[in-house]
C-alpha cells in the first residue's frame, strides 16, 4: 500500500520512523543523506522508502529503453564511435582512436547508470563522454575484466575445467551487481567485495534476477543482429553496423540498470546511496532548513511552545533573519506570549516598521502597553520613528504613549527636539489640546534655542493661536 507524508498527505512519502511510526516526505526530510537522516520529530534515525510508489515498474516501460538510445546526446555517441574508427583507418593512429572511444564510451555507460539510479531520466551530455573526468572509472573496469578473467583462470587450473566453468557462471550472474555498486560507489573495492554483492543481490531480490534475464534477452538479441549482418553484408559494412549495435544495446542495458536502481533504491537504502561530505556552509544551511522544518511540524500538531523555542533559537544564532523573526511575532501574537514580546520588541518593532505594518505595530504596542504596564520603547531613534509612523496613521495617544518622559529616560539625547516638535503636532492637531502643544513648543524654543526647531516656533505658535492647530511639514523633493 502507498504510504502519504503525515504532514503534506499529497505527497508520497520516502522516509518512515519506527519509533514515532510517522511517514514523511523530502519536505520534511530535506536533502539529508539516507544513512543520518532523521525524525523530525522524536529524532530518531529515518528509513529510506525511496520513490518506489512513484516509479513505473521496469518491466511496463520497456519501450523507454529501447528509445533511450535515440535520444540526442547517447546517439550522436553511438555515431561518433561507429564512423570514426573508419576514417582512422588502420595503424598506430586507428588503435589510439579506437582506445580513446572505448573510454569514452564506458564512461559514459557508466554516468548512464548513475545519473538514472539518482532519479535524472534524461541523457547525461557529452560532457561525461569525452570530459576530462571520470577515467578512473575505466581503470576500475580494466581491473574488474582482469579480476575475472584472473578467478576463472585459476579456477580452470586448481579446479579443473568444470569448477571454472561453475565459476565463470557465478561472476556472470553477478556482473550486472558489480557494475551497478561500481557506477554508484566510485569504488572497485566495493564491487568486488564478496558481502557486499550478495547483500545486494538480497535486497534488490526477484526484480534483480528479472533484470538479469532481461539482459540476457537483449544481449542474445545483440548477438543475433550481429550474425545476420556479417552474414549477409560484407565488411567494412558490417563491421560498421555491428559497432552501432553493439552500442545501442549497451547503452539500453546501462539505462536498464540505473532505472532499476532507483527503482529500488528503498530496497538498497544506506547500502547504495551513500552519505557524501558537505562543506560546514552547507551544513549550516542543512541545519537551517532542518530546524523550519521541525517549526512546521510542531505548529500542525499544536506544539506551540516548541515551535517558538526552536524560532527564538533561530533568531539568536541569525538576528539579521527577517523571515524567522516575522514567523516569531506572529505566533507570540497568536498566542499571547507577551513576556517574550517584551524581551523581542526591539527586533520586532524595527522589522514591523521596515515593512510598513502599522496595523501590527498597534497591536503590539496596544497590547504590551496593557499586558505589560512597565513596558517602554528603549530605544530613542525607533521611539521616535515610531511616532512618525503613527503620526501619520492618526494614532496620537499611542505616540504620546511611547515619547512619554523621553528627556527623562533618554538624557541629552540629540533627537529630544523632534520629539518634542511631533508631540506637541500630536496634541494640537490629533487631540485639540492647544495649551498642551504651546507648552510643548515653549519648552523645546526654550531648551534647544541654538536647534533648526526652534527657529520656526514663534511662528507655529501664532499659528495655533489663529487656526487651532499647527502647520504640518512639507516634504520637498530637489
Amino acid at each position: 500500500m502507498e504510504a502519504y507524508c503525515g504532514y503534506h498527505p499529497c505527497e508520497h512519502a520516502g522516509w518512515h520512523c519506527m519509533g514515532c511510526q510517522r511517514h514523511f516526505c523530502d519536505t520534511c526530510v530535506p536533502d539529508q543523506g539516507v544513512a543520518s537522516a532523521v525524525c523530525p520529530t522524536c529524532r530518531a534515525y529515518l528509513k529510506f522508502t525511496g520513490a518506489a510508489a512513484e516509479v513505473t515498474p521496469f518491466w511496463q516501460c520497456l519501450s523507454d529503453f529501447f528509445a533511450y538510445p535515440f535520444s540526442a546526446a547517447p546517439f550522436i555517441l553511438i555515431l561518433i564511435c561507429t564512423f570514426l574508427p573508419a576514417f582512422a583507418g588502420d595503424g598506430f593512429t586507428g588503435l589510439f582512436v579506437a582506445i580513446f572511444l572505448l573510454c569514452a564510451q564506458t564512461k559514459y555507460m557508466y554516468s548512464v547508470i548513475e545519473s538514472t539510479a539518482s532519479g535524472e531520466l534524461s541523457p547525461p551530455s557529452l560532457v561525461e563522454a569525452f570530459g576530462a573526468s571520470g577515467l578512473i572509472l575505466v581503470a576500475q573496469q580494466v581491473i574488474i575484466i582482469l579480476a575475472i578473467v584472473g578467478l576463472v583462470f585459476l579456477a580452470s587450473v586448481w579446479l579443473g575445467d568444470g569448477w571454472a566453468i561453475l565459476v565463470m557462471g557465478l561472476l556472470l550472474l553477478v556482473l550486472p551487481a558489480i557494475i551497478m555498486i561500481l557506477a554508484v560507489e566510485h569504488r572497485v573495492s566495493q564491487a568486488l567485495d564478496f558481502s557486499n554483492l550478495t547483500s545486494f543481490i538480497v535486497a534488490l531480490g526477484w526484480p534483480y534476477f528479472v533484470m538479469y534475464g532481461y539482459i540476457l534477452l537483449l544481449l542474445l538479441g545483440m548477438g543475433a543482429a550481429q550474425s545476420f549482418v556479417i552474414e549477409h553484408f560484407q565488411a567494412p559494412f558490417s563491421y560498421t553496423v555491428t559497432g552501432f549495435v553493439t552500442s545501442y544495446f549497451f547503452l539500453v542495458i546501462c539505462f536498464l540498470m540505473g532505472y532499476v536502481l532507483f527503482q529500488y533504491q528503498h530496497r538498497l537504502g544506506g547500502a547504495m546511496i551513500t552519505d557524501t561530505l558537505i562543506s560546514p556552509a552547507d551544513k549550516a544551511a542543512l541545519s537551517e532548513k532542518q530546524a523550519q522544518v521541525e517549526v512546521d511540524i510542531a505548529l500542525k500538531e499544536g506544539r506551540y511552545d516548541l515551535a517558538i523555542d526552536s524560532l527564538t533559537h533561530q533568531f539568536s544564532r541569525r538576528p539579521n533573519d527577517k523571515i524567522t523573526l516575522s514567523r516569531l511575532f506572529k505566533l507570540l501574537m497568536e498566542t499571547g506570549k507577551w513576556e517574550m514580546l517584551d524581551k523581542k520588541s526591539r527586533p520586532m518593532l524595527t522589522l514591523l516598521l521596515e515593512t510598513g505594518s502599522i496595523k501590527e505595530i498597534r497591536l503590539m504596542l496596544r497590547g504590551l502597553y496593557k499586558q505589560r504596564p512597565q513596558f517602554e520603547v528603549r530605544d530613542p531613534e525607533l521611539a521616535l520613528n515610531l511616532a512618525k509612523s503613527l503620526y501619520h496613521a492618526g494614532e496620537y495617544r499611542l505616540l504620546l504613549r511611547i515619547l512619554k518622559d523621553f528627556g527623562i529616560r533618554f538624557k541629552e539625547s540629540p533627537l529630544e527636539p523632534e520629539v518634542l516638535e511631533i508631540s506637541a503636532r500630536a496634541l494640537a492637531n490629533g487631540l485639540h489640546k492647544v495649551d498642551k502643544a504651546k507648552l510643548y513648543l515653549q519648552y523645546l524654543h526654550k531648551q534647544f534655542p541654538s536647534h533648526v526647531l526652534a527657529a520656526a516656533v514663534p511662528e507655529q505658535l501664532q499659528h495655533l493661536e489663529e487656526t487651532g492647530q499647527l502647520q504640518e511639514q512639507r516634504v520637498r523633493f530637489e
